[in-house]
C-alpha cells in the first residue's frame, strides 16, 4: 500500500467510526494529494500524525472547540526551521481549499506536523 492508500485508509476508519464527517474527510483527501504531489517521499509515520491532526482540527472547528495553543517557546524554536517557509507555503496552500477558518492555534498545530514532514 503506498502512502497516499494509507492516509486515504487512515481517513476512511475516522470516518466510518464517527469521529469526523464526510466533508472533513473529503477536504483531508484533498490536503492528502496536495501533500502526495509536494513531498511524495514523506515519512508515512509523521503523514499520519499531521493528517489525523488535520481531520481532527477540521471537525473541532465544526463542532465549535479549539485546542489548547501550543508551548509558545516550540513554535518560535519551529520558526527558526529551514523548512519553516515551505511548511507555511503549504498550510496557505492547503487553507485556499477549504472554506473552514482555521483559528491561530490550528494553524500553529499544523505548521508544526509540517516542518516534521518537511524536514
Amino acid at each position: 500500500m503506498n502512502l497516499e492508500e494509507s492516509l486515504n485508509q487512515r481517513l476512511e476508519v475516522l470516518l466510518s467510526n464517527g469521529v469526523i464527517t464526510q466533508s472533513i474527510s473529503d477536504y483531508s483527501k484533498t490536503v492528502v494529494k496536495l501533500l502526495i504531489n509536494q513531498k511524495p517521499e514523506a515519512d508515512s509515520d509523521r503523514a499520519a500524525m499531521f493528517i489525523t491532526h488535520l481531520a481532527m482540527a477540521g471537525q473541532r472547528i465544526l463542532e465549535g472547540k479549539e485546542e489548547k495553543p501550543l508551548d509558545a517557546q516550540i513554535l518560535e524554536t519551529v520558526k527558526q526551521e529551514p523548512v519553516y517557509g515551505s511548511a507555511l507555503d503549504f498550510l496557505t496552500n492547503m487553507l485556499n481549499q477549504t472554506d473552514l477558518e482555521f483559528p491561530d492555534t490550528e494553524k500553529d498545530f499544523l505548521t508544526v506536523h509540517l516542518c516534521n514532514l518537511f524536514m
